[in-house]
Order: C-alpha cells, then sequence, then structure tokens
C-alpha cells in the first residue's frame, strides 16, 4: 500500500532553496501557491522526490515525512482514520507522534 517516502523540508522561502539544488540535477515538478501562508513546491531528481514548505501555521511538528499510496482509505482504515480530499488533488491523512512529528499519507487524485 505505501509506494514511497516523501521527506518535508521547512523553508522559509521556497526560491533560494529551488535555487540551491537545481544545478544539482533537482526539478521542480509544481509549486502550490494558494496566495496564503502555504506554498509549497514538490522537486525531484533520479526518481526521489522532495517537498518544501513554507508554511508554519499547518500544526506540523519537527519533522514530516510523506508517503505516497495507492490504496489510501485502506491505509486510512488500518490506522483508524479517515482520509479527506484536498484541494492540492490529494486525498490524505496525518498522524502524528508524541513529540510532534507528522505522518502524512496521500494518494493522487485522478
Amino acid at each position: 500500500m505505501i509506494k514511497s517516502a516523501v521527506p518535508v523540508i521547512p523553508v522559509t522561502k521556497l526560491e533560494p532553496t529551488i535555487e540551491l539544488l537545481a544545478p544539482l540535477g533537482f526539478k521542480t515538478e509544481w509549486i502550490h501557491d494558494p496566495g496564503g501562508n502555504l506554498r509549497y513546491a514538490s522537486l525531484t531528481i533520479d526518481g526521489i522526490e522532495i517537498h518544501l514548505s513554507e508554511s508554519r501555521g499547518d500544526g506540523t511538528g519537527p519533522v514530516v515525512c510523506y508517503f505516497w499510496s495507492d490504496d489510501i482509505d485502506q491505509l486510512a482504515a488500518l490506522a483508524g482514520e479517515s482520509a479527506a480530499d484536498q484541494t492540492w488533488g490529494t486525498r490524505e491523512f496525518w498522524l502524528r507522534d508524541a513529540d510532534g512529528n507528522s505522518f502524512r499519507f496521500g494518494q493522487r487524485l485522478d
């Protein structure tokens, strides 16, 4: 059910980090910029994906790891949770441990 893991790296601004990693071959796949405090980007290199997040107000802890799933509803049920459709085109649920770390699970909406 889990296909891959994606580290989410908190940044002050997306662009300096994108510019820092571009010479190494990181490509910007997409930037989510709804005009608020949640600017978010996906970068890839050689089949590896990382996310950058400017958000400080989304309730995440000190570390975030995002897992892509091919059956998000079954995975959510195993965790005793419910997945919900998000405005950014995924269906997700999140778990948080006692230390404030966030484990996010998602599936792309078709």
